[in-house]
């Protein structure tokens, strides 16, 4: 190729944005529906609110049942200039910064991207009152313009005249396709104390600007306002293990609670740049105690329960609030990460445009923020004298509690043993599994004895943590990271899968939970629809895939109870004898 003339005269171009595509894509970025609320939250206290009524229902006058969400707080208003900002994109009002870049405000809102995930709806209407004016705006069907390639217009208007209390309100009608489970009352609850500036956690390191604020939420299922304080919750200090011995004999490790918190902490090699870190011991029924959406035992998992290692940890925060969860930047000791609630929050992390993650951060500021954290932990934390005595404490407690554990699930198990069904497959014994580790056993065993029953061939596992296998294809030769996928284990599928579709090849259960049809969220709150097809022909099977109407691999969920019987006709039943 020639070199370029270094005389040549070159005209001056200036690079153009598909309004449209951008739009779309920015209004399509958004993981969670919830994030809408989270939004709406970060510009009312951003404008001064000290309340925020946020209100779900259906309308019941429309065939869809049409969802529809108002939002309304008592800041200062729109004014003219924040309006217009409202629909447009990239422009936000309070994004000041100083002449070095850093920002002059402790304002939230910075990137002009969060109110276009509104645009995932029928209709968006804004009505506000500012010290400048009432403004009115009305954007009809602006996802449907998008797609069709086409800016969604809007009617506003803004008069001067009007003087009144100050407050803005937005009502967003026929939201994320009328999807309604995200809306439950519970779950949105959780939502607002976890992943909203009303989940920050700021007056831990004695933040009170928000203090005394709320949310007064009346979603789905609910008839009144309930009324949630600003602030993350924490249990309440309770580390006087004598104490704790005493009323909780045998138990005392589950409602233990101790904190420890570092402010204005120097990040590693990054002069100018600290973090704030605080890391709560807390063992599960503490947790318990202020947390109703922790699965209970014994109990069938509903939609936004989870259990405590599903969310807890640590997690990273800009602005005070949780963003993404980082545990492997705490090395693990005697006690399980599922024990901590901790976050670290540092102003430098760079959020992606959903606001979603802190993978935009430059690694080596990630690296060194990661580093800082673990030192603390492992100094500051693990070597003090009350996580000393704790550590050592609870040690015992398990040895004692095990030895006398041991003796009561002999027991247990001996009864479980008969009543367990069972069937033979060349003259070995297979037993019905009652949970995960049961399924991964008798997949080994009925795998060495036809292992030409699965279309793959498992090459690690892992249970303890990630996903519980990795395979490759019975053709593949060689190893290469490209012949290489996921397989998850579960006793039964269910709506909430635990795990992220990506690189998932297979599920093996032993039965299914869902029907034909039932939709089924991953970690990443992607989904996908179980579709359910019987046999047609002698020797085929009843397939169970997990289909996305965007990703290119479906996913195949092998239901042990039935794929066993209808490859192999086993049959499973009482022992003999029993």
């Amino acid at each position: 190729m020639p070199d370029i003339n270094p005389g040549r005269q070159l005209k001056q171009r200036i690079p153009d944005v598909v309004k449209v595509r951008e739009f779309l894509e920015i209004t399509r970025d958004f993981r969670d529906p919830k994030e809408a609320i989270r939004e709406a939250i970060s510009n009312a206290l951003d404008w001064g609110a000290s309340n925020v009524w946020i209100e779900v229902w259906e309308d019941k006058t429309r065939p869809d049942e049409e969802i529809i969400i108002r939002i309304r707080d008592d800041g200062v208003g729109l004014t003219e200039a924040r309006l217009e900002a409202f629909f447009n994109l990239g422009d936000s009002t309070g994004h000041e910064l100083d002449h070095y870049g850093n920002k002059v405000t402790d304002k939230i809102g910075e990137k002009g991207h969060g109110t276009k995930i509104f645009y995932n709806s029928r209709q968006i209407e804004v009505e506000s009152q500012s010290d400048e004016g009432f403004a009115v705006a009305i954007m009809d069907s602006p996802l449907e313009h998008l797609l069709k390639g086409a800016m969604p217009p809007y009617g506003g208007d803004f008069d001067r005249s009007q003087k009144g209390d100050t407050y803005t309100t937005i009502t967003i009608r026929g939201y994320d396709n009328n999807h309604k489970r995200d809306f439950d009352q519970a779950v949105l609850r959780d939502y607002v104390l976890w992943f909203t500036k009303f989940g920050s956690v700021e007056s831990q390191f004695d933040v009170e600007k928000n203090a005394g604020k709320e949310v007064h939420l009346r979603a789905l299922g609910q008839t009144g306002y309930e009324d949630i304080c600003f602030g993350h919750i924490f249990a309440p200090d309770n580390s006087d293990i004598k104490k704790l011995r005493e009323e909780y004999p045998g138990r005392w490790p589950k409602h233990f609670v101790k904190r420890w918190v570092f402010q204005g902490v120097n990040v590693k090699n990054n002069p100018g740049v600290t973090l704030d870190f605080v890391l709560y011991l807390e063992g599960d029924e503490a947790k318990r105690q202020y947390n109703p959406m922790i699965r209970g035992r014994g109990r069938p998992a509903s939609y936004g329960t989870y259990k405590v290692e599903e969310r807890y940890g640590l997690y990273a925060c800009v602005d005070y609030i949780p963003v993404a969860r980082v545990n492997e930047w705490i090395s693990l000791g005697q006690i399980e990460w599922t024990k901590y609630h901790a976050f670290v929050n540092c102003q430098r992390f760079r959020l992606t445009a959903n606001r979603g993650d802190i993978t935009n951060t430059p690694r080596p500021l990630l690296e060194a923020i990661g580093a800082t954290v673990r030192e603390l932990y492992e100094e500051e934390i693990r070597k003090s004298p009350e996580f000393t005595e704790y550590d050592e404490e609870a040690e015992l407690e398990e040895q004692y509690r095990d030895a006398n554990q041991e003796r009561e699930d002999f027991k247990r198990r001996q009864k479980l043993v008969l009543q367990k069904k069972v069937a033979e497959l060349a003259g070995r014994q297979l037993v019905e599994p009652r949970q995960e580790s049961g399924v991964v056993a008798l997949f080994h065993t009925v795998s060495a004895l036809r292992p030409e029953l699965f279309p793959f061939r498992m090459i690690d596992f892992d249970t303890k943590r990630g996903y519980d296998a990795i395979a490759a294809s019975d053709t593949v030769k060689d190893l290469s990271k490209s012949s290489m996928s996921f397989v998850e284990f579960k006793h039964k599928l269910a709506a909430r899968f635990n795990h992220s579709f990506s690189h998932l090849t297979a599920v093996i259960c032993w039965e299914c939970g869902l029907n034909d049809g039932a939709e089924v969220t991953d970690l990443e709150n992607k989904r996908r629809q179980l579709h359910v097809s019987s046999p047609t022909e002698p020797g085929q099977y009843t397939k169970y895939m997990l289909v996305s109407p965007t990703e290119r691999h479906n996913i195949e969920v092998f239901v042990l109870k039935e794929y066993l019987g209808e490859r192999l006709g086993l049959v499973f039943g009482p022992r003999k004898g029993s």
